[in-house]
């Protein structure tokens, strides 16, 4: 279950870093901002990866199928 309001008392500093770089990149000041364009951006990629996937798959099969003509697909 995720509450409304979350409290985030420390970050490694992997995070922190990471955080920082979002931040600077995005002119963002916030944690809350930042957690939300990150979110907001990851399922944006996610459906991305996931359509550039399905053309790799298919632009493959079409070269296995032209390499070697027997293979039906």
């Amino acid at each position: 279950m995720i509450k409304n309001s979350t409290y985030i008392r420390n970050f490694t500093a992997k995070q922190r870093k990471q955080l920082e770089t979002v931040a600077a990149s995005q002119k963002l000041k916030t944690v809350p901002e930042i957690l939300f364009f990150s979110l907001d951006n990851y399922l944006e990629q996610e459906k991305e990866i996931a359509r550039l996937n399905r053309i790799i798959i298919y632009k493959q099969n079409k070269i296995d199928k032209l390499t070697n003509p027997t293979i039906e697909l």
